[in-house]
Order: C-alpha cells, then sequence, then structure tokens
C-alpha cells in the first residue's frame, strides 16, 4: 500500500468516526489541516491522487447510508472542500454522481431517485422501441406523450437519440423486391442527385414523388440508401431541436448547406487533388487540419466545391475538431 493508499485509508477511517459531519475546516484540529486541508502541500497532493470516480463514490455512499442526497453539512469536511474543489460547485457534485440536486432530509429520497432512474430507463427503452417499429430515426413528434417526461433528463433532441443509442446506420436496408415502378422513381432521383452534385433535400424533390418512394421504402434515409446515397445531414443533427413543454420539440429543421455534411458527387480532377492535399495534411498533423491551417487558395477552392470547412474534411472521412461543451444532460446515474 502507497503512502497516499494509506492517508486516503485514514481519512475514510476518520470521516466514518465523525459524529457531527457539519463540521467545518475552521474547528478542523491542527493535525487534520496539516494532513489534508487543500491549503497545505501534503492536502493538495492527497485531493490531486483522488480520481473523481473515488470522490463521487463517497457521495454516493453518504446517500445511500442516509437514504436521500446528502446536503453539504452532512458530508465530512475534507471530503466536502475536495468535492467542491473538483466540480465547482456542490449541485454539480451531485449531478455528476447522479443524485438528486435536492439535497438534505427534506429533498429526494434514495427511493424516489431509483424510481427516477428506472422511469427514465424505460424512456430510453421507448425511443430505442419506437424506432425499430417506424424503421427510421425517430423525431420528437412521435413522442408528444413522453416529451415532457424527457425533458427533465435532456435539452434537445440529439442527446436522447445519443442516449438511447440510436445510430443512423441501424435504419437502413436494401429492399431487394423492388417493383419496376419505384425503380423507375429511384433513376429520377439518381439523376436529380447527379445534377445538383450531392444527394437532393426533401424539399428539391416533388412531393408526389417524393411521398411514393418514403412510403415504399420506409423513411427518407432508405429511399437514398437504395441508390447508394445518404440524405445532406446537420452537422449536429437535432442539435437545435430543444425538448420542453412548450415548444412540444417541433422546430423546424433548416435547409442551411454549410451547416450539413454531404458527399459531393461531381468532383472534378482538381478538387480531387486539393482532397488528397488536405489528406496529406492531416497525416502530417495527426488530426484533422483546421481552416487556417490550409493554404488559402486551396480552402477556398474546396469550400467553393464542398459549401464548407467542415464539409470539405467529411468528403474524407474526417471531422473538425470540436470545443469541449457541457451538453447540458440531466440523465441519472446507472
Amino acid at each position: 500500500m502507497t503512502n497516499l493508499e494509506e492517508k486516503k485509508r485514514r481519512l475514510a477511517q476518520l470521516a466514518a468516526a465523525c459524529t457531527d459531519p457539519s463540521e467545518t475546516e475552521s474547528e478542523a484540529s491542527e493535525e487534520e489541516l496539516d494532513e489534508y486541508s487543500l491549503q497545505t502541500a501534503a492536502g493538495k497532493l492527497l485531493y490531486e491522487s483522488f480520481t473523481d470516480e473515488e470522490l463521487l463514490n463517497v457521495v454516493r455512499k453518504t446517500a445511500e447510508q442516509l437514504g436521500h442526497s446528502p446536503a453539504q453539512r452532512e458530508v465530512f469536511w475534507v471530503y466536502r472542500c475536495y468535492l467542491k474543489r473538483r466540480f465547482e460547485k456542490w449541485p454539480y457534485a451531485l449531478q455528476k454522481a447522479g443524485l438528486s440536486k435536492a439535497a438534505g432530509r427534506g429533498g429526494t429520497s434514495m427511493a424516489r431517485m431509483e424510481a427516477e432512474r428506472k422511469h427514465h430507463r424505460e424512456l430510453l427503452e421507448l425511443v430505442r422501441e419506437r424506432g425499430i417499429q417506424l424503421g427510421r430515426i425517430p423525431h420528437p413528434k412521435d413522442f408528444q406523450d413522453e416529451l415532457g417526461d424527457l425533458a427533465k433528463y435532456y435539452q434537445t433532441w440529439n442527446q436522447v437519440l445519443t442516449a438511447a443509442g440510436i445510430h443512423w446506420e441501424d435504419t437502413v436496408h436494401p429492399i431487394g423486391d423492388l417493383e419496376p415502378e419505384y425503380r423507375a422513381m429511384l433513376e429520377k432521383l439518381l439523376e436529380q442527385a447527379r445534377a445538383l452534385g450531392r444527394a437532393p433535400l426533401r424539399s428539391e424533390v416533388e412531393e408526389p414523388l417524393r411521398k411514393k418512394l418514403i412510403a415504399r421504402c420506409g423513411s427518407w434515409r432508405n429511399t437514398l440508401y437504395q441508390i447508394g446515397l445518404e440524405p445532406v445531414a446537420h452537422i449536429t443533427p437535432f442539435s437545435g431541436t430543444v425538448l420542453s413543454n412548450t415548444n412540444k420539440g417541433t422546430k423546424r429543421h433548416r435547409t442551411v448547406l454549410h451547416e450539413c455534411y454531404y458527399k459531393v458527387l461531381n468532383l472534378d480532377e482538381r478538387a480531387k487533388r486539393e482532397l488528397e492535399e488536405v489528406r496529406r495534411l492531416a497525416e502530417k498533423l495527426g488530426r484533422p487540419p483546421k481552416r487556417k491551417e490550409a493554404p488559402e487558395a486551396l480552402r477556398k477552392d474546396l469550400q467553393k466545391w464542398c459549401g464548407s470547412w467542415s464539409n470539405t474534411l467529411f468528403q474524407l472521412g474526417l471531422q473538425p475538431e470540436k470545443k469541449k461543451t457541457f451538453q447540458g444532460t440531466k440523465e441519472p446515474r446507472e
């Protein structure tokens, strides 16, 4: 056992023996302060040796003992200080631990939290099952009765789909017994795609043709799949579809191509060579290049062809590096 592991063991024993966890750092003994306070070198070293999960498990164990989400005063002062340093605010620590932010004796009980976790699992299972039944990616409009509950855990529909483990590729399949009438329709659709240089948007296809193909193939995505294409896709699908009880998730899709990924079908030889230059640059950098890292003339030329730098990288199977952002999910811990 290392020195730090021994210190963690002693700290756990000290916390277990404490009869008044509401004690503050200012009330601690000199020995405790020297050993555990974040104001000392020894305390900082011990704090840094804790993983997030180790600290969160302290909160979870305390919650199990108390039968509710612990308030700050119900957690031993050393752990309390470490948790607040690591997660900034007490509610953030509780949320990360999968506990209710309604803490203290008047807060959410463990039984209530378990019931909420069960309900959350059932909601995600419903989303998965509905997707299978529909044969396509489910939309918020397919869950009018459940949107209010889903909004308790997620901010956008994209977060719901991610949590439910729904993937676009799971919704397509070849249709081997298509009638000649539909094969002719698909050929017409393919001709339109070649003329556009990309898969057509649904709104760009004649309504009677579009409706017949979707009815036969099950979805627009599966329609395009029959001719080897994928639909124009938002860079972050459904990220703008906010869940709330008021808008019912009905925000309309925007069809702004520079915000989308799509395969460009009619690249000329020069554009293909320029894409290879970008590929070599990515290999040299060990990551997708940022716009300003590519030669200006090459970048502008490819953006004319592809609509955006993100879609330029998409042609090579690359995606721009994303900034880390808080996803806003309130998903209970399983």
